[in-house]
C-alpha cells in the first residue's frame, strides 16, 4: 500500500496532467457538497480506532494483532490520502526533498580521506 502511495507521488511529481486534476480534487474536496464523503472517511477512520481499542482487538494472538494493526496502518495512509491529496503528496515530495538534501550534506569518512591521501 505504501508503495502505491509513493507511486501516486512520484506520478504526481512527472504528470502536470494529473497534478492538475488532483488540485481541481483537492479544491472539491472543500466544498460543502463533499462534507458527507470526508465525514464518512473520518467515520472509518473512528471505526479502525475504535476496534483497536476494543476487548475483542485485545484478545487476538499476537499474528492477528499485527495483521490487523498493518491493515489498519495501510488503510489510514490511503483515508488520509483521500481526505487531503494535495497535501499528502507535498508532505511526500517536501520529505523526499529533505531526505535528498540530507545525503548530499553527509560528509566522507575524514580518517578514510586522511589514509588516501597519505
Amino acid at each position: 500500500m505504501k508503495d502505491l502511495l509513493g507511486q501516486l507521488a512520484e506520478i504526481f511529481d512527472k504528470n502536470e496532467h494529473f497534478q492538475s486534476e488532483l488540485l481541481k480534487f483537492d479544491r472539491a474536496l472543500k466544498t460543502p457538497e463533499w462534507a458527507f464523503f470526508m465525514g464518512v472517511l473520518r467515520l472509518m477512520q473512528g471505526k479502525m480506532l475504535e476496534h483497536m481499542v476494543s476487548k475483542e482487538f485485545t484478545l487476538l494472538d499476537e499474528i492477528e494483532k499485527d495483521v490487523t494493526q498493518r491493515t489498519y496502518y495501510n488503510l489510514n495512509q490511503i483515508l488520509v490520502f483521500l481526505m487531503a491529496p494535495l497535501g499528502w503528496v507535498k508532505k511526500r515530495s517536501r520529505w523526499k526533498q529533505v531526505l535528498s538534501d540530507q545525503m548530499g550534506k553527509v560528509k566522507p569518512n575524514q580518517r578514510k580521506e586522511q589514509q588516501d591521501g597519505r
